[in-house]
């Protein structure tokens, strides 16, 4: 058999028109025509719908494309703002700013209301002489503002065990909000503007009462050596002109706040027959629980005891820590009785504003003593005396250890005691049973002092900066625990 011939790959020569068409011809004419006829038929008939789809196809692309650049912006932006904040503060945000609604007429609101109530928290910068000890309580400032803000409605804890946190895990958010204020003395006002970025409202404020300005002879001769600013010390009393807020504390700048401290304020804030009132009460850890409360509070604080003796009946007010009413007849009534100087020096009963006792101890000329004098006698029975151990904690010794009257009051307490005897005299044998600050747990402490055991950020913990001063080697051996100290300032 013949082999069979080979496929021609070249194109059909084309056909004479007079020539007749083979089959093949035929066939391939018939397809391009049947083709063609489809062609022009989805042309005519169907290239509306066409154009339709693909107008459809590529708005719906680019509505896509909107959407994840939209979404890439602000996961960009979100992760921006989230770095600017500290890591444990990456929940929270900025405060709202106070307003005329946080007065102290308005109504209480509920814990999803919004805004929340606004409290006042204040510090006051009153000595810039030494600047290593100005730019350490700078940094102080910025760890309050950091640690009032943890325990404020801003902020979520995120409930990570790696937060070296012991007290937050049990700590509900806090329903309040906050505004910061410093109140700077004249001679400082060259640092208020670090105060202000660090989110502070600045008050530049003079002594509201000079020294010439004090009628009573020895208090005007004697209070500018009192410890530690003398007379300029009464510019924290501008705390009370925070009208605009229904609550305003004032710190010492060396303080952390551990945990919120809204049943303060809600024992403030609601009337006393209101549940969140009642409830707080019944929390709140007083240094004496077994006196009534007063109908209205208008103020809480703690007491020096560290300094206190156990046969003074007056002790001094801790300067450190004050939760109060604002209110300007309320300075206008310190800055009568400071301005007349009733004053007597010395130490004990006879002694201090009006002769009453209020003299001798740490700050008695100023804000310690016309506050515990102010609360105790002006206006008595409207003030709550907190436990020193878990407010204003300062994690010293609160034992009478020496070294005057040893035989009669050796291990008392030093706060005088309560109780007294059948014939009125105080019942000091009894006086023994004191919380020692020092063994509280931490998670119990609601608001750390750096006092007693000193500065952080001055280091002066673990030894004695002159190992000869018996004073200090004492403060450091019995006056305070050195672990605890430490635990508190890991906090």
């Amino acid at each position: 058999a013949s082999p069979p011939p080979r496929r021609d790959r070249s194109p059909l020569p084309r056909a004479s028109s007079s020539a007749a068409p083979t089959f093949s011809q035929e066939l391939q004419r018939n397809i391009s025509t049947s083709t063609m006829v489809k062609i022009s038929k989805r042309r005519l008939g169907g290239g509306a719908s066409s154009s339709s789809h693909c107008r459809l196809r590529r708005i719906l692309l680019i509505a896509i494309a909107i959407a994840i650049t939209i979404y890439l912006f602000l996961l960009r932006l979100l992760l921006r703002s989230n770095s600017l904040l500290p890591d444990s503060n990456k929940r929270g945000g900025p405060p709202p700013k106070p307003n005329a609604k946080s007065s102290t007429s308005q109504s209480p609101r509920g814990e999803h209301e919004d805004p929340p109530v606004v409290i006042a928290h204040a510090v006051s910068l009153i000595k810039c002489s030494k600047g290593p000890s100005v730019a350490g309580f700078l940094d102080a400032a910025a760890v309050l503002r950091h640690s009032i803000h943890k325990n404020s409605v801003h902020y979520r804890y995120s409930g990570d065990p790696s937060n070296n946190s012991t007290r937050s895990l049990s700590s509900p958010p806090s329903r309040y909000s906050y505004q910061m204020y410093a109140i700077v003395h004249t001679s400082c006002a060259r640092h208020a503007e670090v105060l202000k970025r660090l989110g502070y409202k600045i008050l530049v404020r003079d002594h509201p009462v000079k020294k010439e300005d004090i009628r009573g002879e020895w208090l005007r001769n004697h209070i500018e050596a009192e410890n530690c600013c003398g007379s300029a010390e009464f510019i924290k009393l501008y705390a009370y002109h925070l009208t605009n807020h229904p609550v305003a504390v004032h710190w010492d700048m060396d303080v952390a706040v551990l945990r919120p401290l809204d049943d303060l304020y809600d024992v403030m804030i609601y009337p006393p027959s209101h549940p969140r009132n009642v409830a707080a009460r019944k929390r709140i850890e007083r240094q004496h629980p077994e006196e009534d409360w007063p109908e209205t509070v208008d103020a809480f604080l703690t007491r020096d005891l560290t300094s206190a003796q156990p046969w003074e009946r007056r002790t001094a007010v801790q300067g450190g820590f004050l939760v109060a009413r604002p209110d300007v007849a309320t300075f206008d009534a310190y800055i009568d009785f400071i301005t007349e100087g009733n004053y007597t020096g010395g130490r004990g009963d006879g002694t201090g504003w009006a002769g009453l006792g209020y003299g001798g101890f740490q700050g008695a000329m100023a804000y310690q003593g016309v506050v515990a004098y102010y609360y105790d006698q002006l206006r008595p029975n409207t003030a709550v005396e907190l436990n020193v151990c878990r407010w204003n904690q300062v994690a010293a010794d609160v034992v009478w250890r020496g070294p005057q009257r040893m035989e009669e009051h050796h291990l008392q307490c030093r706060e005088h005691p309560r109780t007294s005897l059948p014939d009125g005299r105080p019942d000091y044998a009894s006086n023994t049973k004191c919380e020692d600050c020092r063994a509280t747990p931490v998670a119990a402490v609601r608001t750390a002092h750096y006092t007693a055991c000193k500065k952080p950020w001055e280091c002066k913990i673990a030894n004695p900066r002159v190992p000869r001063d018996k004073r200090q080697v004492y403060r450091l051996e019995n006056l305070v625990n050195v672990t605890k100290c430490m635990e508190l300032v890991r906090e």
